[in-house]
């Protein structure tokens, strides 16, 4: 028998040595050879999430298999939860592959799917997959909403001004380097002042400073709405999707958490400022 292998490590398992891509790899090359198997074709799925749209090899996988003569007559993979952790992509895209002919097997977790026993337990594996996924990812926000609400760092890059620092377990921010310090201050100075984020981004590229970085007005405006200037840390302000603002009774605010770069009645009076601006146009 033809066989496809299908290889895929999302970014948090990297260093993972079982599951990393020449670990998977290695397993399933040794369990096609012990049953005499040709492997055809790999894909590789590396740093991918479970979601199939975000799998770019996974998506030729299934497109090679539609083919009116497919290669191969079985993916092989390390683990069920390796083709997808949703049980909806797994019923959806082993139906279409039964449909083909081709079925969907498993090294590790062996299983008869062409028997009601073995439906009913690759069944029974997705689902603890898909179980697994969703509690990892509610155990992973009730964390860091946990880490928010004491202040401390929950992922992403520091705001220009600022450096991230650790403390034992967890990480903060710092002041960065002095220049860039000030120049923060110049902005909201000049904000308060009642320029808008086109004239100032002007005055700071034509200063030059830092060297070697264009001013856009969205950055300007960006960092005239971040509360971390006024050193309060504000978690699940955005959407996960579309960019907007959730409520402001769902943001997690933390004041007084890292050392702030202007004052509040600068901060005060730069927001009524922008406020002023949005009513002009």
């Amino acid at each position: 028998m033809n066989v496809a292998i299908y290889l895929r490590v999302s970014s948090e398992q990297q260093a993972e040595r079982q599951l990393s891509i020449p670990a998977q790899r290695e397993a399933l090359q040794q369990h096609a050879l012990h049953n005499g198997w040709g492997i055809i074709e790999e894909y590789v799925d590396e740093a991918r999430s479970a979601k199939s749209d975000d799998r770019d090899d996974f998506q030729r996988m299934i497109a090679d298999a539609r083919k009116l003569r497919a290669p191969f007559q079985a993916i092989l993979v390390h683990k069920f939860d390796r083709f997808s952790r949703s049980r909806a992509d797994h019923v959806i895209y082993k139906a279409l592959l039964k449909k083909l002919g081709i079925i969907v097997i498993s090294a590790t977790e062996h299983t008869e799917p062409d028997t009601p026993h073995g439906m009913l337990m690759e069944g029974m594996l997705e689902v603890i997959s898909e179980f697994y996924n969703v509690n990892l990812k509610h155990e992973t926000l009730k964390g860091m909403r946990e880490n928010a609400e004491q202040g401390f760092h929950c992922g992403g890059r520091a705001p220009f001004g600022y450096r991230l620092a650790r403390t034992g377990s967890k990480v903060n921010y710092v002041l960065g380097p002095e220049d860039e310090v000030n120049i923060i201050k110049q902005l909201f100075s000049m904000a308060a002042d009642g320029m808008g984020g086109k004239k100032i981004a002007r005055i700071l590229n034509e200063q030059g400073v830092p060297a070697g970085r264009k001013w856009l007005p969205s950055t300007i405006l960006a960092i005239l709405s971040n509360e971390a200037y006024i050193g309060y840390r504000v978690w699940n302000k955005k959407r996960e999707t579309g960019g907007r603002n959730r409520p402001q009774s769902e943001w997690i605010v933390s004041e007084d958490s890292h050392p702030a770069i202007i004052s509040k009645k600068l901060w005060n009076a730069v927001q009524s400022e922008l406020q002023l601006r949005k009513l002009k146009v």
